[in-house]
């Protein structure tokens, strides 16, 4: 993989960014808003076997600053990453958008699915 791939989507007036650098076997993936991006949240995702004998799953620990809510968003990037590459994955993720509805939320859970759709399926191309 390159040493930094960038992404980008839109979604209720903001850009999504998110950039993933390779780091040796192991990945930092960061995602954040245009706008007001910040560190809300950091997750640590760590590939092992599965405790059902089939398969590969992850531990993950998070931080999250005071009343924030990131965390959703930095463990489903740190996972799935960490559980594809077999590696160790690490997403801060940092969103703001003022007065955020529920629909809204949605929409941007939806837009971030989409984008590690777009990184899950370019990392798998290059390894």
């Amino acid at each position: 993989m390159e040493l930094n791939r960038h992404y980008e989507a839109q979604v209720c007036g903001i850009t999504l960014l998110c950039d993933v650098i390779a780091m040796g076997r192991d990945y930092t993936i960061c995602v954040r808003d245009d706008r007001c991006g910040h560190v809300g949240s950091a997750a640590l995702s760590v590939s092992r076997p599965s405790l059902t004998g089939q398969g590969v799953s992850a531990t993950t620990s998070v931080l999250n600053c005071l009343g924030h809510k990131d965390d959703a968003i930095a463990c489903r990037f740190a996972e799935a990453v960490a559980v594809q590459q077999r590696c160790t994955a690490v997403c801060t993720c940092g969103i703001h958008i003022d007065g955020i509805t529920p629909e809204q939320i949605q929409a941007v859970l939806e837009t971030c699915e989409g984008l590690k759709q777009q990184v899950l399926q370019d990392l798998a191309a290059e390894n």
